[in-house]
């Protein structure tokens, strides 16, 4: 006869057998197994550990050696770490299980253009569309290709493709602003630059682009707002400092603009921008020794620099070098600079 054992908890009083139980382990099918394998590959490139990604995704191939899934997926992973070469190897693999796989197709043109064959990346970005003409990263690949290479109309009307497909791509917005600002339409800009920060507001650098499209149009004030949102997401952002303290400057703030550019030096010792905007800054302040001073420090860090030798040029000028002055701007128009030149022939010739 079993044995039975009676456990009393309070007024509970429960029957507790004293044979253990036995649990049998299920098996799992070969397609069970590729998939938990694949899933787990997935977790991995959420935490951006791409070689443990890349080992789940082989596993999931041992088990299932036609598995286009992973097969795109580990490419994407070795896209990720840099490993080009393999990635295209593995959506190759992928296509040629699935030739319809749009992500394998658009993941090798991602690889092309990460190597320079912009030939064939543009080539597997028209067949991704073709496939699935609604694929919005393909023509938004498209139009960072075309807006590198110049062609800022051809750029927006892909930037208009991405956008049509997909309706929140913030990171599309944000570029066709880009290619909008080069054509000199700053209002589009910057409805567009706005249009991204509304559906991502993280970003920091979209803030920035729409704080230089502000300032350019004369409104300091709202191009200040826009850098202080760009900074309070990344502290370190220099570009952002540099910029805020330009429009600092823009508006006399010349304490506010020195310490702009100074946390700017602070975060990029070497920044040549900043240290030539602190030049302007005692320009203004009538204090031609500590610009010139500032001058020195850009030109030593960029012997090309136009812009300071024409702030160098105007210190020496304040401080009657004439000559040392002319000097100056002819270096800077030497280097292509449009203020060099206006000088040189206004006050050297």
């Amino acid at each position: 006869m079993q044995k039975i054992v009676l456990v009393c908890l309070g007024f509970l009083c429960l029957n507790a057998s004293a044979q253990d139980t036995v649990k049998v382990k299920t098996a799992l099918t070969t397609e069970q197994e590729a998939e938990n394998a694949y899933n787990v590959g997935l977790e991995y490139m959420g935490k951006k550990d791409y070689n443990m990604a890349i080992e789940q995704f082989s596993k999931a191939i041992s088990f299932k050696p036609n598995f286009d899934k992973a097969f795109c997926s580990r490419g994407f992973a070795r896209y990720e770490s840099k490993t080009f070469d393999a990635s295209i190897e593995d959506y190759n693999k992928a296509l040629g299980v699935n030739p319809l796989n749009v992500d394998a197709m658009f993941g090798k043109a991602q690889s092309f253009y990460a190597i320079n064959k912009k030939d064939s990346c543009v080539s597997y970005l028209s067949k991704a569309v073709f496939i699935d003409d609604k694929y919005a990263k393909a023509y938004y690949l498209s139009g960072q290709i075309n807006f590198e290479q110049g062609d800022y109309k051809y750029a927006v009307t892909e930037y208009d493709r991405a956008i049509a497909a997909k309706s929140d791509y913030a990171y599309a917005y944000n570029d066709r602003a880009s290619a909008k600002k080069m054509l000199g339409d700053e209002t589009g800009a910057i409805a567009d630059y706005e249009k991204a920060v509304s559906i991502d507001n993280k970003l920091f650098f979209t803030y920035n682009n729409l704080g230089s499209c502000k300032r350019n149009k004369g409104d300091n004030a709202g191009a200040i707002e826009a850098y202080n949102k760009a900074i309070a997401l990344k502290a370190d952002y220099y570009i952002a400092l540099n910029n805020r303290g330009t429009a600092k400057l823009n508006m006399n703030d010349f304490a506010g603009a020195v310490s702009d550019f100074d946390a700017a030096l602070k975060q990029k010792p070497n920044y040549t921008l900043a240290m030539n905007n602190m030049a302007s800054v005692y320009i203004k302040k009538k204090d031609y020794k500590a610009a010139t001073e500032w001058a020195n420090k850009a030109i030593q860090a960029d012997a090309k620099l136009g812009a300071a030798y024409v702030n160098r040029g105007i210190a020496k000028q304040m401080l009657k070098d004439e000559e040392g002055a002319c000097a100056d701007w002819k270096k800077a128009a030497e280097f292509g600079t449009a203020e060099g030149k206006r000088y040189t022939s206004g006050f050297c010739d």
